[in-house]
């Protein structure tokens, strides 16, 4: 199981399993088990100030997730490396989101349940082993403010990612490495390590090329491959993703189709050469030296 920060697929997963239940219910308590855990902005001093809102329904910004609030009001929610969302509904099955421990088999709360939302039709909690995570209650007008989200670049999904966009970025930043290029949040969010190399290995571009070496053709093939893969991801919901059914549980399936990352002396899938793994900007990166240019 991959104890890895959860990326756009994952939370995706994350925000499209959630909205299935959440939307329509009210808030009737929050439980703050961890001060580090829960944050709000300046002018809000408690988040009683929920109290009575409802729901009224959930969206994603790269690797955050939303739960917009009647009055204008709505709750930023960041996994980092342990987090998880557990929803136990009254008269639905439990929803397991998140870093898979056990955690999702024991009984809310548990000892990692830092807050946790009472709502008319079951209870949200917010589990984090390190506390590296947390849910912030700010107001919708100023989200896009928020420090942690103002920086952020374009959604890859969204029609402000293109190939135009990407040769750009490319011509902004011509000495960095490609993978580092895809990595970094500013230019483009959602991309973690996992999907960086998957990208890479789709479009056949190896890791540590400059980004102003890549042809025309190339970055018209990676702008593809960021797309084919971050869709492949969310089909298969996640690699680091969950829902338990059973009390050993089972992985979101994209780690099945992982054609490089932790793939390191195995047989590539395409040409039967051996995966080769190198550290580029701290992070462990895979690569086929063969299939890759």
């Amino acid at each position: 199981m991959l104890a890895l920060m959860p990326e756009l697929p994952e939370v995706e997963t994350v925000v499209r399993g959630l909205s299935k239940y959440l939307p329509g219910q009210t808030i009737k308590q929050v439980e703050i088990l961890s001060a580090k855990s829960f944050l709000w902005t300046v002018k809000l001093k408690s988040p009683s100030v929920i109290y009575g809102l409802k729901i009224l329904s959930l969206s994603r910004r790269g690797k955050s997730v939303i739960v917009h609030l009647s009055n204008g009001y709505c709750l930023l929610i960041h996994l980092k490396m342990t987090g998880q969302l557990i929803y136990v509904g009254k008269t639905t099955k439990r929803l397991n989101y998140g870093h898979p421990d056990q955690n999702f088999l024991d009984q809310m709360p548990s000892r990692h349940t830092r807050v946790y939302f009472t709502l008319t039709q079951g209870t949200l909690y917010f589990n984090d082993m390190r506390r590296f995570g947390w849910v912030k209650l700010t107001r919708e007008e100023r989200l896009d403010e928020d420090p942690f989200l103002k920086h952020l670049g374009p959604e890859p999904l969204s029609k402000d990612f293109s190939s135009t966009y990407l040769s750009a970025l490319i011509q902004r930043h011509p000495k960095s490495n490609i993978k580092s290029l895809l990595l970094n949040q500013s230019n483009l969010v959602g991309i973690g390590n996992i999907y960086a190399d998957e990208i890479l290995f789709d479009a056949r571009i190896r890791p540590a090329r400059t980004a102003s070496s890549l042809t025309r053709e190339e970055i018209s093939a990676l702008s593809t491959s960021i797309l084919k893969i971050l869709k492949l991801g969310i089909k298969h919901s996640g690699t680091s993703i969950n829902t338990y059914k059973t009390p050993k549980g089972s992985p979101g399936r994209m780690q099945n189709y992982l054609m490089a990352y932790e793939q390191d002396k195995k047989p590539c899938k395409v040409c039967h050469g051996l995966i080769k793994k190198i550290r580029i900007a701290g992070r462990g990166t895979h690569f086929c030296p063969i299939c890759q240019k």
